[in-house]
């Protein structure tokens, strides 16, 4: 694995980067501009207690957001999120939503190492019917053929958010597209994730970023070490938590229900 140390360049990297740390107070940013870089051959997980950095992150990377300051260096072209939409009308046939995607990127559908028939073999595999439009699908067909489509096209760099489609990627009904991915990163591709699935980051990362919560850098490394570093943050975050929670009987108390953002953070 290539890190910071090798004298490879990067396939992208972080100039003065800051970004917002705070969803409720636009003045908190990261404590200090970012600098490190992804590598050629790198599939990188990027870990954090701070839920909305992570989010602000990977929204700029998507196009989503502009950074506070400074910029994203790469001369490589990034995917659209992993297994999302990809802006396709949902009056659009199967077949049709192909074949408009095809004439926008049909220079990374050249390179990939995935072929368009073993695209159209997983969806017949779901029973997915290319003639049909997409509003027609049910919705664990409609997460196929997004994650398929996403799979498909083969961008030097594939940007992989945290979301509910990125859980879909992970179960049973998708273990032929895991198969399919794991040719396009054999192939060469390289990707940067915040995916919070611990099974997701070992079977497809291989590097690992630990943020604090201003996105100050803890650690930047082995995986494994990443992983078990930014277990042991969350656990001290919610302990604190714990601790800083003190009953008060004078309140009211209201029982909410989190909302849609509180659990994921689709794009």
């Amino acid at each position: 694995m290539l890190n910071s140390s090798s004298s490879a360049e990067p396939i992208l990297a972080f100039d003065e980067f800051v970004l917002r740390a705070d969803k409720t107070d636009s003045s908190v940013v990261t404590s200090s501009p970012w600098s490190w870089s992804l590598y050629p051959g790198e599939r990188l997980s990027v870990m954090t207690t701070n839920s909305f950095l992570s989010y602000q992150l990977m929204a700029t990377l998507s196009g989503l957001v502009e950074p506070v300051s400074g910029e994203v260096l790469t001369q490589s072209n990034l995917s659209w999120p992993l297994a999302g939409q990809g802006g396709l009308h949902s009056s659009l046939t199967i077949s049709n939503g192909f074949e408009f995607v095809s004439s926008i990127y049909g220079d990374t559908l050249e390179r990939s190492h995935v072929s368009p028939g073993e695209f159209f073999d997983a969806l017949k595999s779901q029973e997915i019917d290319i003639s049909i439009p997409l509003k027609e699908l049910t919705k664990d067909q409609k997460n196929f053929f997004f994650a398929a489509l996403s799979i498909l096209f083969s961008f030097d760099i594939c940007i992989a958010p945290r979301s509910t489609y990125l859980l879909f990627f992970m179960t049973e009904d998708a273990k032929l597209l895991r198969s399919l991915f794991r040719k396009q990163l054999d192939g060469g591709l390289c990707m940067i994730t915040n995916a919070g699935n611990n099974p997701f980051k070992r079977q497809f990362c291989n590097r690992g970023i630990v943020l604090g919560p201003l996105g100050e850098l803890i650690f930047d490394g082995d995986l494994d070490e990443a992983i078990d570093i930014s277990k042991r943050n969350d656990m001290l975050l919610k302990r604190a938590e714990a601790e800083e929670s003190q009953f008060d009987y004078g309140e009211k108390l209201i029982n909410l229900s989190p909302t849609a953002e509180d659990l994921y953070n689709d794009f």
